[in-house]
């Protein structure tokens, strides 16, 4: 019986970053919980915006990375999948931006539609990984 190896490891460095982070936001939930009510509004707007261009802007990094990635690739076939990565990684990210000027993420209906399609297209791309881990990892064991 062959033992295939989990795409999802966990290293104990993403375990502890995972723990400082749902640390730092359970205080932070504490924190606003005992400030004043007023005051919580404007700061969760202001943490909204600024929130959402810091994401834009981490979604734009991760499509450099898939991108710098794609030229690294042996098959032309991998370069395009990465480069189909970076491109919807690019979108969100785009969208994120959109989202703050609209408001919210299902205002108005197609800007709902481009982060849906985004999601089904990260979707699509983590399926196509693991099939390939998965093909791979059965190469290997025989």
């Amino acid at each position: 019986m062959m033992k295939l190896k989990s795409p999802l490891k966990i290293t104990k460095g993403a375990i502890i970053r995972l723990s400082c982070l749902f640390l730092a936001m359970l205080t932070f939930s504490i924190w606003l919980k005992q400030s004043g009510g007023m005051e919580n509004s404007q700061l969760l707007e202001t943490l909204y915006r600024q929130g959402n261009y810091i994401e834009s802007g981490l979604w734009g990094l991760f499509a450099i990375g898939f991108l710098v990635y794609s030229y690294k690739r042996p098959t032309l076939v991998a370069k395009r999948k990465n480069q189909i990565t970076a491109f919807i990684f690019l979108a969100f990210g785009i969208s994120d931006i959109v989202e703050v000027q609209t408001g919210a993420w299902w205002q108005p209906w197609w800007l709902f539609l481009w982060k849906a399609s985004c999601v089904i297209g990260f979707m699509i791309c983590f399926w196509d990984f693991w099939q390939n881990n998965i093909q791979q990892n059965q190469e290997e064991n025989e």
